[in-house]
């Protein structure tokens, strides 16, 4: 891949910041993926997730704007991109138009990465919803109803930012592979930079126990950031450095309807208590 030293955009709002940021780091993490999709056979990085602000004016005067995390996307691509290299990485990227296209696309023949994060997200959009985002949807609108008087805006993300895609021999499903996790974490450790821009007033981590390792790592915190909210719920409040309030919950993918319903109006009881 040739080397490439991107130039950021001018920033107006705040998906110019985010471009900025993801373009910055790209190269370095397609260079050290390259080898994966080289070699027969094993598990294959999905594409990064690339958070976009559908109407980044709604979210930033909001009064309560709330960052929702789940684990991992796995086998995350778009069926716009597959004409690529490889399937879904482009390792032609050549200049730093490239790597802005690469990103949030080009409105014509190039679909971007963020383009497939906002198409998902859109209600009304064609892209498979998975029991994930519908359930996580639920929580947003208890939210909304319990707090009547005011706005709230959410967005997605997942603390592993990359998962498993196309998996030669081998699985595609479940947490991100070790190796996969290492070169996230040394060429694209982003979720705090992400908090830095968006500035949520509110983190729900909708991970379960297995993600705490990444949330640690992640975040540079241990086990004693992690507090109990109720006995008799896997509900915990989590210490983050520079966030007003930060939850950590059940994974909902797997759950039953009546226990997240338990579990979501205490998270709602005790986001109320404490903002």
């Amino acid at each position: 891949m040739k080397q490439i030293t991107f130039q950021p955009k001018e920033e107006i709002d705040l998906n110019d910041r985010l471009v900025n940021l993801y373009g910055s780091k790209l190269i370095g993490l397609y260079t050290k993926f390259e080898h994966l999709f080289a070699r027969d056979g094993g598990i294959k990085p999905a594409l990064p997730l690339l958070l976009w602000l559908h109407d980044d004016k709604t979210y930033e005067r909001a009064d309560i704007k709330v960052m929702i995390f789940g684990r991992e996307t796995n086998n995350w691509n778009d069926g716009n991109r597959i004409n690529l290299p490889n399937g879904t990485y482009n390792f032609g990227l050549e200049t730093n138009e490239d790597i802005i296209n690469e990103i949030m696309g080009n409105g014509d023949d190039i679909c971007g990465i963020c383009d497939t994060y906002d198409n998902y997200c859109k209600p009304d959009s064609e892209a498979h919803k998975t029991q994930f985002s519908k359930r996580m949807l639920d929580l947003v609108d208890r939210l909304r109803t319990s707090i009547p008087d005011k706005t709230i805006e959410c967005v997605w993300n997942n603390i592993h930012k990359v998962g498993n895609g196309a998996a030669g021999n081998g699985r595609c499903c479940g947490q991100p592979t070790p190796e996969i996790q290492e070169i996230i974490r040394r060429q694209f450790n982003v979720v705090p930079d992400e908090l830095e821009i968006l500035k949520p007033d509110i983190v729900i981590f909708l991970t379960g126990r297995l993600a705490d390792g990444a949330i640690m790592r992640t975040f540079g915190i241990g086990p004693e950031a992690f507090a109990q909210v109720n006995p008799d719920l896997f509900l915990h409040r989590v210490n983050i450095p520079g966030v007003k309030y930060a939850v950590r919950s059940l994974h909902p993918s797997r759950k039953s309807r009546v226990e997240l319903s338990g579990h979501f109006d205490a998270i709602v009881a005790d986001i109320i208590k404490h903002i």
